[in-house]
């Protein structure tokens, strides 16, 4: 099965339906009624990973030199035959089951791994429980064993997923390229039409924007090694291993572009005759059954993901992983902005998407976000998110910062008033506040209901030109509404009608600190009008000294 070849890819077409199709399929009708506008694979994770595998491919097979190359793509598309002469071209390693020679993404020495046990087909799914979970029987909503066999296509789309996101897995089970299960951001230039909504745009749109060029991967990793084929794609030569302290793989010793075919885990599938695949139900002519692995495999160090937000930690760019709670708007900043001299950035596919937008003229533009939740070798979950993106009317650095000002002050006195809240609705119902157990639930509906309000700030802001009126406008008035939502759900957590008599002055009391807060009143007070760069009333001010709130208010 060479998946440059064989139809494997399950595309979402907008009339359609969902149709099995090689690769090339992707700009089949692009300017018909029924382009392909998306990929439907049996599970999040492997949708997300073949969307990387895709723009890592994509990039690899056309190397636009530059921009004016990446802009002439655009402008004309390939054919359907056109993309598959330049997959054709690519060096081979694309089989997944070849007999002979490399395998795609697997382990380039099978007698190395041939003494390994042949571990169960499930076990290459990110969120399947260990081998000790199960032998504990610690497992409750996944449960070991699920299904044995896999069809190619999927078992294909499992070992991309595994090898993209890889997490901890016990001593020598090295992670991802960017740690275990990475938080990855994609851009999407794709708006409706008025007749046609976004999502059922082309694909194609979608991923060529994230396309790197040859300026831009050069940039990202100066100092990379050459365009070999066994530097981009790992499985094309003996396996790096990471044992006997040898030292990790940077960009220095490879290609930068194996950014998106990174190999952590030395894997060998085990293939079978006929069967069901467990995943999709559907009789196939092959399976696989099981799969070898072995430790140690490769290790990297000091990659910065094109696809991936960063933070600075200790003078090394370390990427963003999903955590408890999902994504909010609150991760906003840190996800799309770049800021000189800050110690977080966006990937660098959302920087460049903000200068693309004004070559191919579209204003609004969509960020997707997806990745897993890991605690350590534990799925606690599969993140998703799609969130709305700008695209500056000069994009200058005074403009970057500015947003990044505006945005931050806003998560920054939301983050506050949240706080607020919960230490509101603990005082509202318990006598001993540090007893009590944190509110989640009001904690979230705030962030849920202020974004809209957030979003709405920015875009005027956008749309106004970051004028300094502009910019006090918009936080006067999100902070109007910031206050109205927080003192609705504190109603709503602790209503005086609802508490019993002998709390009832503790009610009366919260609420009364609560509207203080949000005046200005107070330390907390006054931390929130200095996030949003706002002076405080005179009257909070005079009475500042006088009203302090109580301690155990979370920080």
């Amino acid at each position: 099965m060479d998946l440059l070849q064989a139809s494997w890819i399950p595309w979402r077409r907008r009339r359609s339906g969902v149709v099995a199709g090689p690769i090339s399929k992707l700009t089949d009708g692009l300017f018909g009624d029924d382009p392909v506008v998306g990929i439907a694979s049996p599970r999040p994770d492997f949708d997300g990973a073949l969307h990387e595998f895709l723009i890592g491919l994509l990039t690899y097979a056309f190397k636009a030199a530059d921009d004016d190359e990446w802009r002439e793509r655009w402008d004309h598309p390939p054919t359907p035959a056109e993309l598959q002469a330049a997959l054709n071209a690519l060096p081979g390693g694309f089989v997944l089951d070849a007999d002979d020679g490399p395998r795609f993404l697997q382990d380039f020495g099978p007698a190395d791994l041939q003494a390994q046990p042949i571990l169960p087909i499930d076990r290459l799914l990110i969120d399947s429980p260990g081998e000790q979970t199960a032998k504990d029987n610690k497992t409750l909503f996944v449960k070991p064993a699920r299904f044995t066999t896999l069809g190619l296509p999927e078992a294909a789309m499992a070992l991309l997923a595994m090898q993209t996101y890889a997490p901890a897995g016990g001593q020598g089970n090295r992670t991802s390229m960017r740690g275990g299960g990475p938080l990855t951001t994609l851009a999407d230039p794709r708006v409706g039409n008025g007749t046609v909504p976004a999502d059922e745009q082309p694909l194609w749109e979608m991923l060529w924007f994230s396309v790197e060029t040859k300026e831009q991967w050069d940039e990202r990793a100066p100092s990379h090694g050459p365009l070999k084929p066994e530097f981009v794609l790992p499985w094309l030569a003996a396996t790096r291993t990471s044992d006997s302290k040898k030292p990790p793989v940077t960009p220095a010793q490879a290609h930068t572009l194996q950014a998106y075919f990174g190999m952590p885990r030395r894997i060998r599938l085990e293939f079978g005759g006929a069967g069901v695949c467990g995943l999709t139900g559907r009789l196939e002519a092959r399976v696989v059954t099981g799969f070898r692995m072995k430790n140690f495999g490769v290790e990297y160090a000091a990659w910065k993901h094109p696809l991936s937000p960063h933070y600075l930690q200790k003078g090394e760019w370390l990427p963003i992983h999903p955590q408890p709670g999902g994504v909010s708007w609150k991760d906003w900043p840190d996800m799309t902005l770049r800021v000189a001299g800050g110690e977080r950035e966006a990937a660098n596919a959302i920087i460049e998407a903000t200068a693309r937008a004004k070559w191919i003229q579209r204003s609004d533009l969509r960020m997707h976000v997806f990745g897993y939740d890991m605690d350590n070798m534990k799925a606690r979950a599969w993140v998703s998110a799609t969130q709305p993106m700008f695209a500056l009317p000069t994009d200058t650095a005074d403009q970057r910062e500015w947003l990044a000002q505006v945005s931050t002050s806003l998560v920054g006195a939301t983050r506050i008033a949240a706080n607020a809240l919960s230490f509101a609705i603990k005082t509202a119902w318990f006598d001993r506040v540090e007893d009590a157990d944190d509110p989640v639930v009001p904690k979230q509906r705030l962030w849920a209901e202020t974004e809209q309000l957030f979003f709405r700030a920015l875009r005027s802001l956008v749309a106004g030109g970051f004028t300094l009126a502009g910019v006090a406008t918009a936080r006067r008035a999100y902070f109007g509404s910031l206050r109205e939502v927080t003192l609705s759900l504190f109603d709503e957590y602790a209503s005086i009608e609802s508490a019993p008599a002998s709390a009832l002055r503790r009610h009366v009391s919260a609420r009364y600190s609560l509207t203080g807060t949000l005046a200005g009143v107070g330390k907390l007070g006054r931390s929130l009008y200095e996030a949003l760069d706002l002076e405080a009333p005179a009257a909070a001010t005079k009475s500042s000294g006088k009203s302090k709130p109580r301690k155990g208010v979370a920080k």
